[in-house]
């Protein structure tokens, strides 16, 4: 038994020191720029670049992928590709666009939105974070990991989205937070749901013959980027692109930004707010199995202005989603769509957390839980409090 034992320990040593590690920053090739959500991956290992383009990949495996869309992928090894800086290659020349006025185009994308995605019940699982800023500093982190199970990506005219479209299972969590005051009065600013998000990331849709759009092609042809602000005339305040994908007419990046000028205050409990900026990115990618294409990432991003008396602040929040793989596992839901997100309870698995690689901490966020006297690796799910 001492020997089978001594035996197992060397093969385990043997396994974690055969683990090739590869840890850098990804940026432009043309702009110097980091780039955040490029997918750094093998058959068994994935991570995302966070949003100063940093990256832990961990494998057992050889082999490195690096993708991006609209960019040029990148297939090679370790020992290759080892290096503190990677740069990629835009796949997009510059060019000047052309006008297309109302676009026929994209009435005919959204013809083959059935053919494309799935209107059919499917589970996935999950990363989100979850972040919120009080003139520029954070205070709320949460990281969920769990599982997803829709009935229907997007809907139509013949089938809308269900009443009860989303079922979620949360495995992991962790988060912290500080007390939030303005003039001695407390703040609770309250964060978007599941239901919320989910829904963002399924509305693609814009009314095209209220927009103007311009048209730009990639170097080989694959790709057009559909860029749309909204007429002149026209009351719609939303300006943004599609990325299309040109084989199958489908719509694989989606990023829309509301124009908010001037907008009017709202007024509760002697305090003034208003929404002064509110931007969503939604990317897909085609699952290889059925040639469908799924939600691949989503980034909702907004701003808040907030009056008390004098007294003026800015609220900053993201929500970063990103889709791990698709499961046949059943999805057993222990929490509310519909509840605000950062004040959803799971037990913190400390285990998960130390070996995920899904999305590495920014360096503000490590100096966030160190001022709060937290491990980065660890911050607990019960919300940390500290007087401002």
């Amino acid at each position: 038994m001492r020997i089978i034992l001594i035996i197992l320990i060397i093969l385990v040593i043997n396994k974690s020191f055969s683990q090739n590690r590869l840890n850098g920053i990804i940026v432009d090739s043309e702009t110097k720029k980091p780039i955040e959500y490029v997918d750094i991956y093998n058959s068994t290992n994935f991570t995302s670049t966070n949003s100063e383009g940093r990256f832990l990949f961990v494998s057992e495996k050889d082999s490195v992928k690096i993708r991006l869309l609209g960019y040029k992928s990148i297939h090679s090894n370790f020992e290759k590709i080892r290096k503190d800086t990677i740069f990629l290659e835009s796949k997009f020349e510059t060019l000047d666009e052309i006008n297309l006025g109302n676009s026929s185009s994209i009435s005919n994308i959204y013809k083959e939105l059935y053919n494309n995605y799935p209107f059919k019940p499917y589970s996935e699982s999950f990363f989100l974070r979850c972040i919120l800023k009080k003139d520029s500093k954070i205070i709320k982190l949460q990281d969920l990991n769990g599982l997803i199970e829709r009935k229907t990506l997007f809907s139509n005219s013949k089938k809308p989205l269900p009443k009860k479209n989303y079922k979620i299972e949360i495995l992991n969590m962790r988060k912290a937070g500080i007390e939030d005051n303005i003039k001695g009065q407390n703040i609770y600013f309250q964060m978007f749901n599941f239901k919320q998000i989910l829904d963002i990331s399924s509305s693609i849709k814009i009314t095209d013959k209220s927009y103007d759009f311009k048209e730009t092609n990639s170097k080989n042809k694959e790709y057009t980027k559909y860029l749309f602000s909204p007429k002149s005339d026209g009351k719609l305040k939303n300006e943004g692109y599609y990325l299309v994908e040109n084989i199958n007419k489908a719509i694989i990046e989606f990023k829309v930004k509301r124009i908010i000028n001037n907008s009017s205050f709202t007024k509760k409990k002697g305090i003034k707010y208003r929404t002064t900026s509110y931007e969503t990115f939604v990317s897909f990618k085609k699952n290889i199995v059925d040639n469908l294409y799924y939600v691949d990432k989503t980034k909702i991003t907004a701003q808040m202005e907030v009056l008390k008396d004098d007294k003026k602040v800015f609220y900053d929040v993201e929500y970063l989603w990103i889709t791990l793989n698709k499961t046949e596992k059943e999805v057993d839901k222990n929490v509310s769509i519909k509840k605000d997100i950062f004040k959803l309870k799971k037990s913190f698995n400390a285990d998960f957390w130390n070996k995920q690689k899904y999305l590495l901490l920014t360096n503000e966020m490590c100096k966030f839980l160190k001022e709060l006297e937290i491990s980065q690796n660890e911050f607990k799910t019960i919300t940390n409090i500290k007087k401002e």
